[in-house]
């Protein structure tokens, strides 16, 4: 998923072009995924006023397994969409947000192990602050925090399932999805999501601050020749 405007981070360019320690952020994520032996096919979502520049990044991965680019939507489901659609009938897809180049391949081995006994896997991390539940500028009351976990991504499912959603949602759009979890969760409640363990170190970048941030981790990784 690389089809976001990037406008929390700030600034003129869409964060899936930012510059890195030398590559963009794109290419950082899709290194990953590209160098990992189970993986044999990507699709990028892009919007659509940047699919030129998302194409001449798959320039650089003549003969990768980066296959082909699409147009997103104007909401993230709408975007899984037009990812799910672009994907055979049959067998496992792995969602993930471009702005988490961190992800690891063990995380990615996690997540398709579990797709061996679930239909569908999401990586989770505990939550370490308070959560509150507010109502009209108040709080409502404190929950527990031990029955909450934060969602990463990538999140694993079955694409016949995925199939099955996205022609439901087609149908009736008057839902609105914050994650691809969410939307499986909706049309089939009764089918158990696998929980994996997900990776501190699997961050999101979401604001101009956590740019820098990002850039000395990669230099720190150049550095060492990873």
């Amino acid at each position: 998923m690389a089809g976001g405007t990037g406008s929390r981070v700030g600034g003129e360019e869409p964060k899936q072009f930012l510059d890195l320690a030398g590559k963009t952020l794109l290419d950082r994520t899709i290194e990953v995924f590209e160098a990992h032996p189970r993986i044999d096919r990507i699709v990028v979502v892009s919007h659509p006023d940047h699919i030129g520049r998302v194409e001449a990044i798959r320039a650089r991965y003549p003969g990768g397994k980066w296959r082909l680019t699409v147009p997103g939507g104007a909401e993230r489901y709408w975007s899984t969409a037009a990812a799910v659609e672009a994907c055979p009938a049959e067998g496992k897809l792995l969602i993930h947000d471009a702005a988490r180049p961190c992800v690891s391949a063990a995380l990615i081995d996690r997540l398709l192990d579990a797709l061996e006994s679930h239909a569908a896997a999401v990586p989770v991390i505990p939550i370490s602050d308070t959560l509150l539940e507010v109502e009209d500028n108040g709080v409502k009351c404190v929950p527990n925090r031990q029955n909450f976990r934060f969602a990463q991504t990538p999140q694993a499912f079955h694409l016949p399932l995925l199939h099955q959603a996205i022609a439901q949602l087609k149908s009736n759009s008057n839902y609105c999805f914050t994650d691809d979890c969410g939307l499986f969760k909706h049309y089939f409640p009764e089918i158990p999501i696998a929980i994996v363990e997900g990776e501190i170190s699997n961050k999101k970048l979401t604001y101009k601050t956590d740019i820098q941030e990002f850039i000395k981790y990669f230099q720190e990784n150049n550095k060492k020749g990873l």
